[in-house]
């Protein structure tokens, strides 16, 4: 019977080990906004913060307002920018993820004609532990986005 025991708190303590401890805490802080779409897509910009203490992962998004939101990477190298689909993006505990051009960022795919200049739509964020999140997207010009692609990390 000693030995079930011990085999049973074996199992127990390697299940422990295998998922991620702690509780995230998400929010979206400041007001996301997207650019005015160009050639069939849109970028979204927002920062993601979990002020908990365990991890999270942005899983995908949505919005009736496009056929579909990929999370992309974008990196230079070698002097030239690529741009590739991630299948999601880490949000550690303590810290804020920014998606922004020229780096991680989230790309409408068709935006619909409700997206435009001046107009809003809603957009949900799906996340591997924690409950979805639906905020509001305020359309802007490309070019104000391009603040966001250089300014500093908080």
């Amino acid at each position: 019977m000693h030995v079930r025991a011990l085999s049973l708190a074996a199992v127990v303590v390697a299940l422990a080990a295998c998922g991620p401890t702690g509780d995230p805490d998400l929010r979206v802080v400041g007001d996301p906004r997207a650019a005015t779409p160009v050639s069939g897509s849109s970028q979204v910009v927002l920062t993601i913060a979990n002020d908990g203490d365990g991890p999270d992962e942005l899983v995908g998004a949505e919005t009736p307002a496009a056929l579909g939101v990929e999370i992309h990477l974008t990196e230079i190298e070698e002097g030239r920018a690529t741009m590739a689909e991630v299948g999601s993006a880490d949000l550690p505990p303590g810290e804020q993820v920014r998606f922004r051009p020229g780096g991680l960022h989230l790309m409408l795919v068709l935006p619909d004609d409700t997206v435009v200049e001046g107009g809003t739509f809603d957009l949900t964020l799906d996340f591997d532990r924690s409950e979805s999140i639906t905020v509001p997207v305020e359309v802007v010009p490309l070019l104000d986005l391009a603040d966001d692609a250089f300014d500093e990390d908080p």
